[in-house]
């Protein structure tokens, strides 16, 4: 009789299943991603617009700044053109850049401020130079009022600095022509003058005939300044071997 026996059969072990594999896909490189090279193209984009807006800026203020120029020039020129006329009557330029006006009045104080008993001046060429003084200084008095300087600065969109010294060169040789007319009556009364009055006369001509040099003076250099302010001034240079204007008319 057959002995059965007591070990048992094994059992099949269950094997463990491992972890599923899980997909990592490789990163791209950044140059070759499209979004990177879609922000370059704004980027790009955004800067073209902006050097042309720029750029057209520019060109813009450019021209602006052109257009001005020219109308600074165009009313200097104006301006020049109706005053030297007017200056040439009265006196010369004085290189570089100043004027001596009514030279032969001055000279004409001077002699009747140096006179002495013993040597006077000569009274009746006193009263030609006073008399020709007042009227060289009346004519450019009224030539000079006649110039409508607000006309060549109005809505021009000039500086403020360009107008002040268009508008201050007129105004100060208006007031310039009044002060030697008055001189040159001083002088006129004091050719017919004697002794102490005569001497006082001649100190009073003194007196104005500075304040209207240094008046002529500021509106000269105003008149120089606006030119150069617009580019069109030129200094000016001695004439060797002509006689200097007298200031008469």
């Amino acid at each position: 009789m057959a002995i059965k026996g007591k070990s048992k059969g094994r059992t099949a072990k269950a094997v463990t299943r491992g972890p599923k594999p899980v997909y990592q896909p490789v990163k791209k490189r950044l140059l070759a991603k499209r979004e990177f090279w879609l922000v370059i193209g704004t980027i790009l984009g955004v800067a073209l617009v902006v050097g042309l807006v720029a750029g057209f800026i520019i060109e813009r203020n450019s021209t602006e700044q052109d257009e001005l120029e020219q109308r600074m020039r165009a009313a200097v020129n104006t301006y020049r053109g109706e005053l030297e006329p007017i200056l040439t009557t009265i006196g010369q330029a004085r290189a570089p850049s100043g004027f001596d006006a009514f030279t032969e009045f001055g000279t004409a104080v001077a002699d009747l401020e140096a006179e002495t008993p013993q040597a006077p001046a000569d009274s009746k060429a006193l009263e030609q130079t006073a008399a020709d003084t007042l009227a060289s200084g009346k004519a450019a008095l009224e030539a000079l009022q006649a110039i409508d300087e607000t006309a060549l600065i109005r809505g021009k969109g000039f500086s403020e600095d360009f107008v002040v010294y268009l508008i201050n060169s007129k105004e100060n040789l208006v007031r310039a022509m009044v002060l030697y007319r008055e001189a040159a009556q001083l002088l006129e009364l004091a050719a017919g003058a004697e002794g102490a009055q005569r001497a006082e006369l001649a100190a009073r001509t003194r007196g104005i005939l500075d304040v209207a040099n240094e008046t002529f003076a500021r509106g000269y250099a105003d008149y120089v300044e606006a030119q150069t302010k617009a580019g069109v001034f030129t200094p000016s240079a001695p004439v060797p071997g002509l006689p200097a204007p007298t200031g008469t008319s």
